[in-house]
């Protein structure tokens, strides 16, 4: 007996795979290897041919004609009718985007959200495709999201795998300049065009203390001291992420409580003493913070000024109580030195944090990067961590960025403009991002902050959505064996190649809900047409940003 055709197969689905589908990515698996991967993505590449790209793009529009709907429509509170190309895989790798552009638009009725950490500029079949996506399918085009991170392979400068910095911010150059007629057609901003700063984490595995000296409750981690304004006798209470505003800002469930932070080496009783009256007499900082305590799965944590301030900078602290499943204790500053030193600038031209700045020049980028490193030299007495973590993972990354946007001819208002410049602040727990917590996260893809906890926690902008659905290869090999490092975190695997078609929780992105643990719905196609790119071919084929000629 035949085996069913894919047409058939897929007329064999429920109709919400169509309504609902939000992630038809034609690839499986990324050569980046970036550390902090939120799916946890192998390290090779499963990826539809142009045939088999082709005969799944029409067999879903033969469907959701048969069927009188249309794909994607059926996702009211997230990007109705766009599909995303991308999940575990990074999608202006693949050479057959042009086609996907394409067969989105002319088969499926629907436009494309694309999201990238780069493409080489030394794959000449790549940039040509690359060229014709920005001249000819800006109209498709729903967004375009450049990730900038210290994690992408090609950034970290690798000699053993023939990567450098000098070329990954070649290659960003170049993805800027060829893409930048269609970002301003697009219009600048988080959900059209913009590049997104991510930074690794400024934490410290140190113990934790919580004592009362003359009734002000105290808490230490490494150079932090938080004290209560006024004696108190009960403990903070725990709050949570009980709403959302209207721009999806968190709403907590109860208010806060007023400390004062000090940033110090560690304080004895008699500074803390001294700090209560504004009497401490050695180098230190001191501000009033709001103080809430919160619950991950791991236990419980505090947050100093966990939100935005009213001039929009960011200075959130985090302290970890080791527990039963968090065996360490610590903490997580968040602080967003490039976004505050930004909006210091614009404050001290008189220019209001929502305001362009029409008229900044590269002098004024350039200050930046002045201002940036006399915080580390101010922060070397008070806190040697936070000023090398300035020095060695916030600096370097604008550095690239500033450059290869006036390389690219970008004028210095965009570095500037809060629609295209996003400094999105530490990176999050998630996929394999929890390793560099360094056991500050004991859950896989658990929110470690309020922030996060708005993103995909329990009461979020991710909750709100629903279940959407998946479209994308299964890593395969005849032999029926890949190891872990090879067919990656989130995936099935294959004898042959293969589709998966799976239900996801958008608060983690897995096949299971997340509040019960209970399996979604998972259907597998059979019968379209792959290639399996090896790392070494993928190397040869450049087909990553950051490889040295």
């Amino acid at each position: 007996m035949n085996a069913p055709s894919l047409i058939d197969q897929i007329r064999a689905l429920p109709t919400e795979v169509l309504t609902r589908l939000q992630y038809l990515a034609p690839a499986t698996g990324c050569f980046n290897r970036c550390s902090l991967c939120s799916q946890a993505a192998g390290r090779e590449v499963w990826q539809l041919t142009r045939p088999g790209l082709y005969a799944l793009m029409t067999a879903l529009a033969t469907v959701a004609n048969e069927r009188g709907v249309r794909i994607a429509r059926g996702r009211d509170a997230h990007r109705p009718g766009t599909i995303f190309p991308y999940l575990d895989n990074d999608i202006m790798s693949y050479p057959y985007l042009d086609d996907y552009m394409s067969l989105a638009d002319r088969e499926l009725g629907a436009k494309v959200r694309v999201s990238t950490v780069g493409y080489s500029a030394a794959a000449p079949d790549l940039c040509a495709m690359h060229r014709r996506i920005a001249a000819e399918f800006v109209h498709v085009l729903d967004g375009v999201r450049l990730s900038l991170t210290p994690y992408t392979l090609g950034w970290t400068d690798r000699a053993a795998e023939s990567t450098t910095r000098q070329q990954f911010t070649k290659d960003l150059t170049n993805l800027l300049a060829t893409y930048r007629p269609a970002f301003d057609q697009l219009g600048h901003g988080a959900a059209t065009a913009a590049v997104e700063l991510r930074f690794a984490p400024l934490l410290g595995i140190v113990e934790v203390t919580e004592t009362s000296i003359d009734g002000h409750h105290v808490v230490t981690a490494g150079p932090h001291t938080l004290i209560s304004t006024q004696p108190i006798t009960d403990p903070v209470p725990h709050a949570r992420v009980s709403a959302l505003t209207e721009n999806n800002q968190p709403v907590f469930s109860v208010p806060p409580r007023r400390y004062i932070h000090i940033t110090a080496p560690e304080l004895d009783s008699t500074a803390v003493r001294a700090a209560i009256t504004g009497t401490l007499n050695r180098p230190h900082e001191r501000r009033e913070v709001d103080l809430y305590r919160f619950s991950n799965a791991d236990g419980p944590y505090y947050a100093a000024n966990p939100t935005f301030a009213e001039d929009g900078r960011f200075t959130a602290l985090h302290i970890y109580l080791a527990t039963e499943r968090r065996k360490v204790s610590g903490y997580t500053d968040a602080t967003r030195t490039f976004l505050n030193t930004l909006l210091g600038i614009k404050a001290g031209k008189g220019i209001a944090r929502r305001e362009p700045f029409p008229a900044a020049t590269w002098h004024d980028v350039q200050e930046i990067v002045q201002k940036m490193t006399d915080r580390a030299i101010a922060l070397d007495a008070i806190d040697p961590t936070a000023a090398e973590h300035i020095r060695t993972e916030v600096l370097p990354i604008v550095e690239t960025y500033t450059s290869a946007m006036r390389a690219a001819g970008y004028p210095a208002a965009a570095v500037f403009s809060r629609e295209f410049t996003i400094d999105t602040g530490q990176i999050v727990n998630q996929g394999r991002g929890m390793g560099l917590f360094r056991g500050l996260a004991a859950t896989t893809d658990e929110p470690m902050t309020p922030r996060e906890e708005r993103g995909y926690g329990e009461v979020s902008v991710s909750s709100a959505r629903g279940t959407v659905w998946r479209i994308a290869p299964i890593p395969f090999t005849p032999a029926g064996r890949l190891t872990v490092a090879v067919k990656g975190g989130k995936n099935l695997t294959a004898d042959t190649p293969s589709l998966v078609i799976e239900e996801l929780d958008p608060r983690h992105l897995r096949n299971t809900d997340r509040a019960t643990g209970e399996p979604l719905r998972r259907f597998v196609l059979t019968g379209v047409e792959m290639e399996h790119i090896t790392l070494d071919q993928g190397r040869n084929r450049r087909a990553f940003p950051g490889l040295a000629h």
